[in-house]
């Protein structure tokens, strides 16, 4: 009695391609280079959306359902975290650089503040004479500059607040103002002493130019 052959299980090539385009999808979308996931890995996933529409059509919905609605659901998820991967990516290769940047940048900064700036050394005849001859260039020169200056004490008096202020002479009738010396400083000079003061530029008022914040040397 003859008894019929049983029927060899067809073959699903399109649901095999499809799956093999998938998994190469999903690895350009996780390598984490330029353009790769958006340029080649869509292009892939949509050959497999394809591929699995075809096998859906030629074995059936069993053959090619799972790869169709992997590559609709499950790419858009691998694509999202191989951008995820790259950003890393190109934040831990780039932290380097900036961190060497910003330890440049605090030396730079560093060397600035470290720096001393030499004080002025003048007269009070010279400043006085600088400043009578051209107030806006001495501004230039000694205004919020450190000056280290010497003259004669020509009179040694309080301001309204009852602070010292000294007056060193600057030629017959003209006068520089020291102004910031503590009590004692100021009650330590008499007319005629020679003092070297460090003061910071203050501009001129009515003819005379002024300082602030003197301290005897």
């Amino acid at each position: 009695m003859n008894t019929a052959a049983a029927p060899l299980p067809s073959s699903n090539p399109a649901g095999i391609a499809a799956w093999l385009m998938l998994g190469i999808a999903w690895l350009c979308f996780l390598i984490p280079f330029p353009g790769l996931g958006m340029f080649l890995g869509w292009p892939l996933n949509m050959v497999a959306f394809i591929l699995a529409v075809v096998a859906m059509a030629k074995g059936g919905a069993g053959k090619g359902i799972a790869q169709l609605l992997l590559s609709l659901v499950a790419s858009p998820l691998v694509y999202l975290v191989g951008v995820v991967v790259f950003a890393g990516t190109v934040s831990a290769i780039g932290q380097p650089a900036l961190d060497a940047q910003a330890n440049a940048g605090k030396g730079r900064q560093q060397d600035i503040t470290i720096a001393p700036v030499a004080p002025v050394e003048i007269t009070a005849r010279q400043l006085h004479r600088d400043y009578e001859a051209n107030e806006v260039a001495a501004d230039v020169l000694y205004k919020g500059k450190r000056l280290l200056i010497t003259g004669e004490v020509a009179s040694i008096q309080t301001d309204l607040m009852d602070k010292p202020q000294v007056q060193l002479k600057a030629g017959s009738v003209d006068q520089v103002m020291i102004s910031g010396l503590s009590r004692e400083e100021a009650g330590a000079l008499g007319k005629g002493d020679t003092v070297l003061a460090a003061c910071t530029g203050n501009g001129m008022i009515l003819g005379s130019p002024m300082t602030r914040d003197c301290e005897l040397q």
